[in-house]
């Protein structure tokens, strides 16, 4: 039985356009690692020239939190000091981080009773599932240790912000009452909510 091999170690046009839009996808994928040649100092001016995919120097990737990131957001509470989430949109429609920055501006300009009023009322009139049993809303500036709150199941983990201030509190069907300066909480055991 005989094969007909004429032409089958030939490289074909077809063959050819694959095998360089391949070397050329490699180029681009791996370009950026040559702001990685060189003296450090020469590498750590380069990077900060050219970031680009997929070695990223961009600050939200790399900047270093030193172990820690405050955070504004309102938080809900239930009749025995349980801690709920409470969803951004009762806020505002336009994204979580957006409404995160809405709540950190009204801070900053002393409007942290809006916010709450804002989230009591939203509470009073739907409350998700998951929200029914909270009682009083309270905006916040949350301070988290990164090794805390990501150290799931690890000794000492958990998921409460190592220090808390509060700027207002609300009483769902209630009015906000604000703080100035905020109180602060010690937020281990925030139920008790002492300073």
């Amino acid at each position: 039985m005989e094969h007909d091999v004429r032409g089958a170690g030939a490289v074909t046009k077809r063959d050819a356009a694959g095998i360089f839009a391949a070397v050329v996808f490699a180029g681009f994928l791996f370009a950026p690692l040559r702001h990685y040649v060189g003296d450090l100092s020469d590498v750590e001016q380069a990077k900060k020239e050219k970031d680009s995919f997929p070695f990223s120097t961009y600050p939200m990737f790399t900047a270093y939190r030193h172990g820690c990131q405050s955070i504004p957001h309102v938080v809900g509470f239930t009749s025995d000091g349980s801690r709920v989430h409470l969803d951004y949109r009762h806020f505002g429609s336009g994204g979580l981080n957006q409404v995160r920055r809405q709540i950190s501006r009204a801070m900053r300009r002393g409007q942290a009773t809006r916010v709450a009023q804002r989230y009591a009322d939203a509470l009073r009139r739907r409350a998700r599932s998951r929200e029914k049993d909270v009682i009083e809303v309270a905006v916040v500036r949350s301070r988290f240790i990164f090794d805390e709150y990501f150290g799931h199941g690890a000794d000492g983990a958990t998921n409460l912000p190592f220090r808390e201030r509060v700027h207002a509190t609300c009483v769902v069907g209630g009015q906000a009452v604000g703080f100035d300066p905020p109180i602060r909480w010690k937020s281990r055991g925030l139920s008790t909510r002492q300073e």
